[in-house]
């Protein structure tokens, strides 16, 4: 992974589907669940330790990655729960489940069907987490309000919290071995939490200048967040875009909302050390010109649907030799659909095709849906490894 992202070429080329922590979700939290109910031993409560949830989310991530039997060459990791969760939380037993337990509020949410609890959030009813934000827009009248909706905590205090204790364990596990990545978004991506979509969408034009406050803030904020992810010594990240395609913004809007905060969020990251990887969704064919001024390592792209074409012969005709490509191999046509022979055929054709880029990283243009068979993986991984161009 290093060598690609630099530009230095290797025999055969690294494998880094994108969003392996969606696909293993559900064998993790199978495994840190397990290890809980192997720790109560029949207890009815349990209170939770912190460093022992952290070690349990530990052994639980590598597990998950154990259904591979070849492996990928990154590991993605998120942030645990914080030691405050854990103060607050008891796991309890009720008709054989498993369930999470807030002292504080009462609430209680299965674990096995519940997201697994991150950061310092407090429980919250399972499908109050699937619900899609179309417009909360109304909720920030002013730049108080703004600031009341996003506090600017320090890297310090992310770090005494507790949740980058995992992190920090993969780090130490497995850092020398895999290339350690998280997820972050951009200050636009961000803003959709704040906003939802349609809100999104309008304040560019209804208020502008709250819109830009908002997007200076998240910035501030994310800028310490890095900072606390370079403390743990992780080697990159994969930056998320969604909603800045040419399929959804204007030209004028990307430049305005996004690139002008886009430069100082890549170049900080790149000062403090860590590796950005900028995965866009949408139409980006027209966005590449822009994207290529941003001081990134590589760019991921999208797969074509929905209406636009995305090929990687264009993405790396268009790059060219100033960053590394990674590919966007369908995931539904040769991962949930396909053969192994037709997964072959399309790393070797991607890899060949990349060889032409600065560096290039087999790649997925989407998470692979979870009905793959983990076999096409290892196939799309040893494929990988095993081309010479």
């Amino acid at each position: 992974m290093f060598r690609a992202l630099s530009g230095q070429k290797s025999l055969g080329f690294p494998a880094a589907p994108c969003y392996l922590g969606l696909f293993l979700a559900d064998f993790e939290r199978a495994y840190y669940v397990e290890q809980y109910r192997r720790r109560m031993r029949g207890c009815a409560r349990y209170d939770v330790n912190h460093e022992e949830d952290t070690l349990f989310r530990a052994q639980a991530l590598y597990q998950s990655y154990g259904i591979f039997k070849v492996r990928p060459d990154w590991i993605e990791v998120h942030q645990g729960a914080s030691r405050a969760w854990a103060e607050r939380t008891e796991i309890v037993i009720q008709d054989g489940q498993l369930y999470y337990q807030d002292r504080e509020s009462g609430v209680r949410v299965p674990m096995l069907t519940a997201p697994m609890p991150r950061g310092d959030a407090h429980l919250a009813p399972f499908s109050a987490a699937l619900t899609d934000v179309w417009d909360t827009s109304e909720i920030l009248c002013d730049r108080e309000d703004v600031d009341a909706r996003l506090p600017i905590l320090t890297a310090e205090q992310l770090l005494s919290r507790g949740d980058f204790d995992l992190p920090r364990q993969v780090v130490a596990d497995y850092g020398d071995d895999y290339f350690i990545s998280t997820v972050l978004d951009t200050p636009f991506s961000y803003a959709y939490d704040y906003l939802g979509f349609h809100g999104l969408m309008t304040i560019q034009y209804d208020r502008p200048s709250l819109f830009h406050y908002l997007l200076q803030r998240q910035l501030a904020q994310t800028q310490e967040v890095m900072r606390a992810w370079a403390a743990v010594g992780i080697h990159g990240v994969y930056v998320e875009e969604v909603f800045t395609g040419a399929d959804l913004i204007s030209p004028r809007s990307y430049d305005e909302f996004v690139f002008t905060y886009n430069q100082p969020y890549f170049r900080f990251m790149r000062e403090l050390g860590l590796l950005p990887i900028h995965y866009v969704c949408g139409d980006v064919i027209p966005r590449l010109e822009r994207i290529v001024q941003y001081d990134i390592a590589a760019v991921a792209v999208e797969e074509s649907k929905k209406n636009f074409c995305i090929e990687i012969e264009e993405v790396v005709a268009r790059v060219g030799d100033r960053m590394a490509v990674f590919g966007n191999i369908d995931t539904v046509r040769f991962g949930l659909h396909g053969t192994f022979e037709e997964m072959a055929a399309e790393v070797t054709r991607q890899a060949r095709i990349g060889a032409r880029a600065k560096g290039f990283v087999v790649s997925t243009g989407s998470p692979f849906p979870l009905d793959t068979n983990p076999r096409l993986i290892d196939r799309l991984t040893a494929t990988a490894h095993a081309v010479i161009v």
